[in-house]
């Protein structure tokens, strides 16, 4: 006996619908009557849930006459029945696992359907799990307490999907559970670097069972419990190379041939963590770049248009982050040059295109006019540069329906045929489903082949310089194959009416062309900005020489410059930036068609002075700024003698350090994430590599580098420069080795004598052991530490500015080389005819180089200056402490007192660092294995140290007794602990182990004195370094305070020789450092028993650290007096060079002073006897 569950009556439009449930056991019948007589079908299928997807229903339950539709429902024909109704029988299994059957009316005669006010009737069907566990219930009960990631999904057809992975060290278990209909499989690959990615399974991942689909996909069958879906897989790791990032899948059900997605999308599930790419080195970096590439390689359609659209929405949240937006420079950019498809798949009409270019290209606009001021000591690009870079790669979008527009206008305004196999009508194809920028390539081809009287060479010459070969035209989605065709009687009309296309086309495509430019931006400026436009056109259409272009373009960019400030708007921003791109590319173009090698001295100048401002104009840098700034004083003032190619190469040269600065940072920003997008987008091989050159090539430094190429040798001839410079003299053989970075080898032990050709060296590093000669093109202070170390051990250490001599020098590599300065203090050398690579002189190596004797004895914690001996402190204390009352009053000595010898290993000692005492002395025992990693932990393990309550006590009384400025205690024991950490610094190390001193000989003093607030810093050598006159003496000035002049900070100082007897002057170089430091307060030495000797200098070898950090100041010398009047600098320098010479007077041997003035008074801050100079 059945009993009726449910009975519905609907009347729709006229006809009556009749529904009844019935149940019967294990069956339920669902009747559908219908009163009409007309033919009538019941489409219908079944779903797991309300409102969910519709499935095709099993086979068992069609009634007869069913045909299927579509995947998704089945078509039953309604039959009479003893009542004379038409109805439909269909009978269910019960419990059921369908949650709803659904369907609708059609009438076959009328093409009429019926459904529920405007809906598919649905009766709700009663399911059979309604008391079983759901899916994600299933899933916890399945693997309670595992350390697990679960995800639920709901599928298309209201199907819930439970997911949970499990990661151990070398294996990920995935398991599901869904309340699908069986049977039931997972069709499913893998990703192994980027979740697009879809791979068939490797077969060590495929569970029992699995069958393979189509080559592509793995099929793995559920197994049904309960009346859910169970599915485990597990993964493990491959013995080499990194696990697969993820899987991707999609449930399927054979019965009706359904697909179970998500979204309408593939379920993604995480298995993998993946390995970090340097490249990309931030999380935000890889997920961008996985959108990125996921949707360039994963979409099956694909246009500019969704490109843009992707990248405006990219920049949400990344606006402020530099990193992100180079990353997005690199993939648009490979879009510019033609590396990725402009088109696949898909048909974009130019309105949607210049629409979403107009989104990305305002966007843009708003992100650079948010961007934050810069740090006035602030390098590299910036946010506003990778914007403009942005930029660059897109078209302003213009008015796109146009392009549709007039195309059909031309033809029709000149009888041009609509009919196929016509090039015109070809292009007109291509242009209204998908208009690029070669369109603009073809229009001007198009235009040359008209121009030509229908030369078709022209044609396709113009189209492969525009980089749309032949082979393009005819690839595109709507192919271009037929040539054009020429008409004589319509020449000039065609050619009028296609530069105005042209034009058109700029405006949708073409954002930094010029004419287009200033077209979409003339409404947005006022008069002056306008009228300097005019005036730069119409010095273009006379073909004006570069000298006059240069300055009209600039100017018209500083006029522009007022209406970027202002701009609110992001369109009229946009427009007005376009602009400005504009003209600098035209400025970029006009100084790279012009022959500089021609150009004289004040023609180059002059255009360094239009360039600079341009520069400045392009990139937000202070220091930038100060070096236009400073150029244009110099160029007012009269430029003979060499006195000005000296100013003139000091300024040249803070500018060229600038431009390599600028581009190193973006080289080395952009080029790997160049190399990253490259590789996943499988670009031609040639376009990686020079990815980053060409974007520097075609920016806006690069001007103003091929104007300082020419120049420099021209000021430098002015200057008496040459083109070497000696910092040690010596005579020099040995094999020669190529080295981009001095550093780099520092800790090396070469086993024959070597030439090191290092492009970089800071002027911090440690010769080598084994190396006879360093020849750079870099050009460290001449007083550098390296330097003074060249010249402790007589190596040969010079600077080459000829860059053909550095190029044949290098070309020596591995080879034999002999070198020697010549009288005029160039450098020579040669390759011996039968001389091997060992033949030269010995390799000098100083041998234990410390003070020695007898152990030192402690016998207090802190040393005022009046009891330093030999015995208690250093060279840097004694020798300062010579000079005591033995000056003239008007030089002064700073107030100082020291931790003596001994007391770093009383301290080491204490109670209170038994423990740290244990590990230091195990690190030490290690050094030798790797010291690399053992030094960086002595260091860290050394600034640990606990204070003997002795030590602070003694140290306090003795600062008050001196009269020293208070200092915090913790910043006075970190100042103190840093300099014993020095000690086990990587030069002091490897100095040591070179020259055989047993690490526990050296024995480290701190020297603590009151920090002189320099406005100027010196140091001296009391006899000529470079010549050993020691008649003469040459010295160095800086602005602030010295670390800038000895240590690794770029830039030259003020360098000038003094005769002794009549105080003469000459100076060699102008001050070009960047950066000044500016302290007060108190330093802490290093003043060990293993530098400052007669001997030895090591010099920098132990660091000395300020109690507070000293404030960095950018140097602007354009009102510098120091620079500008003759007679201060004269005075000064005298002034100086006297110190020299007491001090000398007073120690006796040749010296090395460090000095300092500040507010005119003059102080010794510290000296050694100087070295180098052995015959």
């Amino acid at each position: 006996m059945s009993a009726i569950l449910q009975e519905e009556v609907h009347s729709v439009g006229g006809t009556t619908l009749l529904v009844k449930k019935l149940q019967n056991g294990q069956r339920l019948t669902v009747v559908v009557e219908v009163s009409s007589g007309s033919d009538c079908i019941l489409h219908w299928g079944l779903s797991r849930r309300a409102g969910g997807a519709w499935r095709r229903p099993p086979d068992a339950c069609w009634p007869e006459g069913t045909t299927a539709f579509d995947g998704h429902a089945v078509r039953t024909p309604f039959s009479t029945n003893e009542k004379g109704a038409k109805e439909v029988e269909i009978h269910l299994d019960s419990p059921c696992p369908w949650g709803d059957l659904t369907f609708a009316l059609y009438f076959p005669k009328e093409g009429r359907w019926v459904t529920s006010e405007g809906r598919d009737f649905s009766i709700p069907l009663p399911h059979g799990h309604d008391g079983a566990s759901s899916p994600a219930e299933a899933l916890a009960a399945w693997a309670p307490g595992e350390s697990v990631v679960r995800q639920v999904f709901t599928l298309d057809g209201a199907e819930r999907l439970a997911v949970a992975t499990c990661a151990m060290p070398e294996t990920v278990r995935v398991r599901m559970v869904c309340d699908a209909g069986s049977p039931l499989a997972l069709h499913w690959g893998v990703a192994w670097r980027f979740r697009h990615e879809w791979q068939l399974p490797p077969e060590s991942f495929r569970p029992a069972g699995t069958s393979l689909f189509d080559g592509q996909a793995a099929r793995t069958p559920f197994t049904e419990r309960d009346g859910l879906q169970y599915l485990e897989l597990e993964f493990r790791k491959p013995a080499q190379g990194p696990g697969p990032r993820g899987m991707k899948f999609v449930l399927y059900q054979p019965d009706g041939a359904a697909w179970l997605k998500s979204g309408g999308k593939e379920v993604y599930c995480p298995l993998f963590e993946r390995e970090g790419d340097p490249r990309l080195p931030s999380p935000r970096l890889w997920d961008l770049a996985d959108q990125i590439v996921g949707a360039e390689e994963g979409a099956s359609s694909w246009t500019l248009m969704h490109r843009f659209n992707l990248c405006h929405d990219l920049l949400e949240g990344v606006e402020d982050d530099e990193e992100a937006l180079a990353l997005l420079f690199a993939w648009l950019r490979y879009s510019a040059t033609r590396q990725l498809d402009w088109q696949r798949r898909y048909n974009t009409q130019p309105r949607e295109l210049s629409r979403a270019q107009e989104r990305l290209t305002q966007r843009l606009a708003g992100i650079w006019r948010r961007q934050p001021p810069r740090d006035a000591l602030g390098t590299g690009a910036g946010g506003r540069t990778w914007v403009r870079l942005l930029l660059t790669t897109l078209g302003r979008g213009g008015d796109g329906q146009q392009v549709r527009d007039e195309i059909l206008r031309i033809m029709h305004r000149h009888d041009l045929k609509e009919a196929s196999g016509t090039f015109v009508e070809q292009w007109h194809q291509k242009l209204h489903n998908n208009t690029t920028p070669d369109d603009v390539v073809i229009c001007t081809a198009y235009l040359a082949f008209l121009r030509s009287d229908g030369d078709l060479s022209r044609f396709y010459q113009t189209l492969e310089a525009g980089g749309v070969p032949r082979e393009r035209l005819r690839g595109f989605e709507r192919p271009i194959k037929a040539d054009p065709g020429f008409f004589p009687d319509r020449k000039d009309a065609l050619i009028q009416d296609y530069e105005n296309f042209l034009r058109i086309l700029k405006s949708v495509h073409s954002g930094t062309d010029l004419q287009s430019a200033a077209n979409a931006a003339r409404s947005r400026l006022g008069q002056g900005p306008n009228q300097q436009l005019d005036a730069l056109f119409s010095l273009r259409q006379r073909g004006a020489a570069t000298e006059e272009l240069v300055p009209a373009a600039t100017s018209a960019r500083v006029g522009l410059r007022e209406a970027i400030a202002a701009a609110t708007d992001d369109a009229a921003l946009r427009d007005l930036l376009l602009l400005d791109l504009a003209l600098e590319g035209s400025l970029r173009g006009m100084i790279e068609r012009s022959n500089l090698s021609q150009f004289d001295r004040d023609r180059l100048v002059e255009l360094v002075h239009w360039a600079l401002r341009n520069l400045n104009l392009s990139i937000d840098s202070q220091e930038l700024a100060i070096c236009a700034s400073h150029w244009a004083a110099l160029i007012a003032r009269p430029r003979d003698g060499r006195d000005w190619a000296l100013h003139a190469k000091s300024v040249a040269d803070r500018v060229a350090r600038w431009v390599q600065g600028f581009t190193n940072d973006l080289y080395q920003r952009l080029q790997p994430k160049a190399e990253f997008l490259g590789e996943a987008f499988e670009v031609h091989g040639w376009a990686v590599p020079l990815f980053s050159e060409e974007v520097i090539r075609g920016g806006p430094a690069f001007a103003l580098a091929l104007l300082l190429g020419p120049l420099d040798p021209v000021l430098r001839k002015a200057a008496g420069l040459g083109g070497w410079q000696v910092i040690s003299p010596a005579r020099a053989s040995g094999r020669v080795r190529l080295v981009d970075r001095l550093i780099a080898v520092q800790g090396e032990r070469f086993p024959e004598p070597t030439v090191l050709v290092a492009d970089a060296v800071s002027g911090n590093e440690e010769i080598p052991e084994g190396v006879t000669a360093v020849i750079t093109s870099d050009a460290p202070d001449l007083l550098s530490h390296v330097a003074v170390r060249a010249r402790n051990a007589q190596v040969l250490f010079a600077t080459c500015f000829d860059p053909e001599a550095y190029t044949r020098l290098k070309g020596l590599r591995d080879k034999s080389a002999l070198l020697r300065v010549t009288p005029g203090g160039d450098v020579e050398y040669e390759e011996p005819a039968a001389q091997a690579a060992g033949g030269g002189p010995d390799v000098k190596v100083e041998r234990n180089t410390t003070r020695r004797g007898t152990a030192p004895t402690f016998s207090r914690w802190a040393v005022t200056q009046d009891q330093f001996t030999p015995a208690t402190v250093g060279g840097k204390a004694n020798n300062l402490n010579g000079l005591r009352d033995r000056l003239p009053d008007w030089v002064h000595l700073p107030t100082s007192l020291a931790l003596p010898f001994g007391a770093f290993e009383n301290a080491l000692g204490d109670d209170s660092n038994r423990a740290l005492r244990r590990e230091y002395e195990a690190l030490v025992a290690a050094a030798e294995q790797n010291p690399v990693e053992v030094l960086s932990r002595l260091r860290a393990l050394l600034l640990e140290m606990a204070p003997p309550a002795e030590l602070k006590e003694s140290l306090l009384q003795a600062w008050q007794r001196v009269g020293l400025a208070p200092v915090p205690w913790e910043q006075a024991w970190r100042g103190i602990r840093r300099v014993w950490a020095s000690k086990w610094n990587d030069r002091a190390y490897l100095s040591r182990r070179a020259r055989g001193v047993p690490h526990e000989d050296l024995r480290m003093a701190v020297l603590i004195q009151q920090v002189v607030p320099a406005d100027y810093a010196f140091v001296i050598h009391t006899a000529n370094p470079f010549t050993r006159d020691p008649a003469e003496l040459y010295a160095e000035v800086v602005l602030g305070m010295g670390e800038t002049l000895v240590g690794n900070y770029p830039g030259r100082s003020l360098g000038f020789v003094c005769r002794k007897a009549d105080l003469s002057l000459e100076v060699l170089a102008y001050p070009g450092k960047s950066i000044g430091l500016y302290g007060k307060g108190v330093i802490f030495r290093s003043d060990s028993n293993g530098e400052d000797l007669e001997d030895f200098a090591g010099a920098g070898l132990y660091d000395s650290f300020l109690a507070e950090e000293p404030e960095h100041r950018l140097l602007d010398y354009t009102a510098e007096k120091l620079v500008w009047d003759p007679r201060f600098r004269d005075d000064l320098l005298r002034s100086i060079a006297r110190i020299g010479i007491d001090v000398e007077k007073v120690l006796g041997p040749a010296q090395d002073v460090e000095g300092a003035v500040a507010g005119g008074s003059f102080y010794v801050v510290q000296t050694r006897p100087q070295v180098g100079l052995g015959n």
